[in-house]
């Protein structure tokens, strides 16, 4: 039988530049999405896998090592049925998951946020901390799982500091009487952080990871994320992160600082950046994003970009990044195959009021309360918790409901947002308008020096 003709891949997006290598050839930047990849490779190649010249241009062994990096694919090869069965199996993976809201308050009046915070509500000593301790005890002794992954959220989750010690001490003993690996991560303001917290968190509570939004240098921070006192915490907070980056025992405590990005500071990303390396926050356990502001279900028209500017002004911002000498990642580095809590039955979002939600973006969130699917003193605590509203992603990706599936970036966005694809916004991220651009950030980061510039021709995003 005749040997089944190669094709390029329907994940190769390529940047706009040439660029002269270091051994004197021209190249130019690949990012394979189906690999979340990015390599330098000479303009015949990329012209052969960009449809500009024929594929028996190339000789043959390239093509063999093509192929291997899966650039190249048989023809006839459903690569986006591939992505979708890995995403399948993926959320029915050895992972159990529980993100978990110690309290319903928060210290900061951030007015795009679309949570409402009360006081007084939170995961309390009594039935309610017993049934969740018991929900993950038993997924630790059930011999489903290899792993138990708790992410602490809020509201402001520091602001239930002893609960998040308490359950943690639990939770490890259990996951480690039953063989069970754990890991945790801290979503926070970063205002109530400091040295004495983030031992405990780190050596205690197995915490990681913690994630800290900074808006914006000191003025711009304290302004967009106010705390309720009135005061700023801009300066306690690069304090902190400070201190753990000196910290010995904090060694393998990783940070993502993340910048929502809006109307009020789309301009600032120089000044910030420079901001974070004076400080001394250029370390790569340090990483850097910005995120656009988006709805909740409330109204943030006045302080949101619109989709045009979003992907400009997040270019501008991993540009500055780049130039300051801060860790980001401006093209993915991993794939997407679960891209929530909502979508995987072993995954679940505990409210502090006992209420069990799939979605993030439902507790705390007016309109949005009641679409929990059970609380955690009433749910069979060796069951995960019953199905939600977007438990059929799959079937809906395969059946192409969102467009998704035709989509170059699935693979590394997984189709961002069920939630938002359901209510009718669709919830493309900037990437999508700017991946082309920023495979030219890629390529000025590995030092090479670009040609004269020539018009591409690549189409984009399909």
């Amino acid at each position: 039988m005749p040997a089944t003709a190669l094709v390029p891949s329907r994940y190769l997006a390529f940047g706009q530049r040439t660029y002269r290598h270091t051994s004197g050839r021209p190249v130019r930047a690949v990012y394979h999405t189906a690999t979340a990849t990015a390599l330098l490779l000479d303009t015949a190649t990329v012209d052969a896998l960009r449809g500009a010249a024929a594929l028996d241009t190339v000789d043959p062994g390239s093509l063999g090592q093509l192929e291997r990096l899966g650039l190249l694919v048989a023809d006839g090869t459903d690569e986006a049925g591939a992505v979708i069965a890995a995403g399948r199996a993926a959320a029915d993976g050895r992972n159990r998951q529980f993100v978990i809201m110690p309290t319903a308050y928060c210290n900061m009046g951030c007015d795009y946020c679309g949570q409402q915070h009360e006081r007084g509500t939170g995961i309390a000593p009594g039935r309610h901390r017993d049934a969740l301790s018991e929900r993950v005890r038993q997924a630790a002794a059930g011999g489903r799982y290899d792993t138990i992954t708790v992410r602490w959220f809020g509201g402001e989750p520091l602001m239930g500091y002893a609960t998040i010690r308490a359950l943690s001490a639990r939770f490890r003993a259990d996951a480690h009487q039953h063989g069970v690996a754990y890991a945790a991560k801290l979503v926070t303001n970063g205002a109530l952080l400091d040295a004495r917290k983030l031992r405990v968190l780190h050596q205690e509570c197995a915490v990681g990871h913690i994630e800290i939004t900074l808006d914006g240098d000191a003025a711009v921070h304290d302004a967009s994320r106010p705390l309720n006192s009135g005061q700023g915490s801009y300066h306690r907070i690069v304090a902190a992160v400070r201190a753990a980056l000196a910290d010995p025992q904090l060694a393998r405590l990783r940070f993502t600082v993340r910048t929502n990005v809006g109307r009020h500071n789309a301009d600032r990303a120089d000044m910030f950046a420079a901001a974070m390396a004076d400080a001394g926050l250029a370390d790569r356990r340090v990483v850097f994003y910005p995120a656009p502001i988006h709805s909740w279900g409330n109204d943030v028209g006045g302080v949101a970009l619109d989709r045009a500017e979003q992907a400009r002004v997040e270019l501008a911002w991993y540009a500055a990044y780049q130039r300051a000498g801060l860790a980001s990642t401006p093209l993915p580095t991993v794939t997407r195959p679960v891209v929530c809590t909502a979508v995987s039955a072993h995954s679940e979002v505990v409210a502090p009021d006992g209420r069990v939600y799939t979605c993030t973006e439902q507790p705390l969130v007016p309109g949005y309360t009641e679409q929990h699917v059970g609380t955690v003193t009433e749910l069979p605590a060796g069951q995960t918790r019953p199905a939600g509203a977007y438990d059929d992603w799959y079937d809906a990706l395969d059946a192409d409901e969102t467009g998704c599936r035709g989509c170059r970036l699935l693979p590394v966005c997984g189709g961002a947002c069920p939630k938002l694809w359901r209510e009718g916004k669709p919830p493309c991220p900037p990437l999508k308008a700017n991946l082309t651009q920023r495979l030219d950030l890629y390529a000025a980061a590995a030092g090479l020096t670009p040609l004269p510039p020539q018009e591409s021709t690549d189409p984009g995003p399909r």
